[in-house]
């Protein structure tokens, strides 16, 4: 009896041992394939890690050149000026000013100090020239070159009445003195040489003075022509005249010419008496008749269609202001009103009170 219990205890620790061999190879069998899984998808997790940093990479970087694209083009958009603001102090010019046009600026501040008709369409006369100064000075080298008049240039501007400076064919001027030409006595003939010089012919010089316009960023500016003469397609507004003056005087040579009140051209074999040009500006006023302002230079211009204009600059309490008016009809109320201007807005002072006549 007792070798038969022995011999079934055997048989079960025998049984319960295999089970658990059996158990423990199941588990060894189970840690070892997903061991085995385990290694086979870590590579194919590093590549696509890998291959989504790459792709993370490239975007990145893609994205910095689309965002150095924009910004370059940006920067090229940006307008070379900004225009003032009007202000909760802008103030309107007095109602018996003689002009249909006007515009008042502080350059410091960039504020617009008084204003009327600033924005809208008008023929700017020869303040034109302002622009035509511009682009000669920017596309010439050497002011000591020279330039050939030629008849073509000095006939047609005879025939039209325009104001010269005096040139005659077949002398040679400097660039530098053609300049002065240009603004001084408001020389058509002036304007065409340093458009010929500069560009080969008006029509080309033209181009790049609208050109510079839009570069500038100018809002209601065309020109047909380099002088000012009337063409319905040649305006601007009060308000782009102020601007163009404005950048003007950021360029030392073009702020010198029309800062100037006379300048001398020696005895040449065609003008053996020379030429004397005076500023159209300061053989009406000297710039200091009121007091704490002190008009610096400036440029006028005169057709039937466009009227009495006249862009200045002054300094004033240390600061400099643009004045500019239009559609005047008179050539000295359109002074007075630049002297009473300055004086009224930029230093609280009184109108000008013009000189009894006779």
């Amino acid at each position: 009896m007792k070798k038969g219990r022995k011999k079934k205890k055997k048989i079960r620790y025998f049984r319960i041992g295999m089970a658990l061999l059996l158990l423990i190879l199941i588990v060894v069998g189970f840690i070892f394939m997903v061991s085995s899984c385990s290694d086979r998808s870590t590579p194919a997790n590093e590549v696509t890690n890998v291959s989504a940093s790459s792709e993370a990479s490239d975007s990145s970087e893609f994205t910095d050149d689309e965002e150095a694209s924009e910004e370059a083009s940006e920067e090229e958009a940006v307008p070379a000026v900004v225009y003032p603001d009007i202000t909760d102090d802008s103030d309107t010019f007095p109602v018996d000013f003689d002009a249909q046009y006007g515009i008042l600026i502080d350059t410091e501040t960039n504020e617009v100090v008084a204003y009327r008709n600033y924005n809208t369409k008008m023929y700017p006369a020869s303040l034109t020239k302002i622009m035509t100064l511009i682009v000669a000075v920017e596309n010439i080298e050497d002011l000591s070159d020279t330039v050939t008049i030629t008849s073509e240039m000095v006939d047609p501007m005879i025939e039209q009445e325009a104001s010269r400076a005096g040139f005659v064919a077949g002398e040679t001027p400097t660039l530098e003195q053609v300049l002065y030409g240009v603004i001084l006595p408001s020389g058509a003939d002036a304007s065409i040489a340093a458009a010929t010089y500069v560009a080969g012919s008006e029509e080309a010089f033209v181009e790049m003075m609208n050109q510079k316009a839009e570069e500038m960023g100018l809002k209601n500016t065309h020109f047909t022509n380099c002088v000012g003469l009337h063409d319905a397609q040649h305006y601007s507004t009060a308000e782009d005249i102020a601007v163009i003056l404005n950048y003007a005087l950021q360029n030392d040579v073009c702020r010198e010419i029309l800062s100037t009140y006379q300048y001398e051209i020696p005895p040449t074999e065609y003008n053996p008496e020379g030429l004397l040009l005076t500023s159209t500006v300061f053989s009406r006023m000297e710039g200091t008749e009121m007091p704490g302002v002190v008009i610096e230079g400036g440029k006028t211009g005169y057709t039937d269609e466009a009227g009495q204009c006249l862009a200045t600059f002054a300094e004033a309490n240390g600061k400099t202001y643009i004045l500019v008016f239009a559609g005047g009809t008179s050539k000295w109320k359109i002074i007075y009103n630049t002297l009473s201007a300055y004086s009224i807005f930029c230093v609280g002072g009184e109108a000008y009170d013009p000189p009894a006549v006779g």
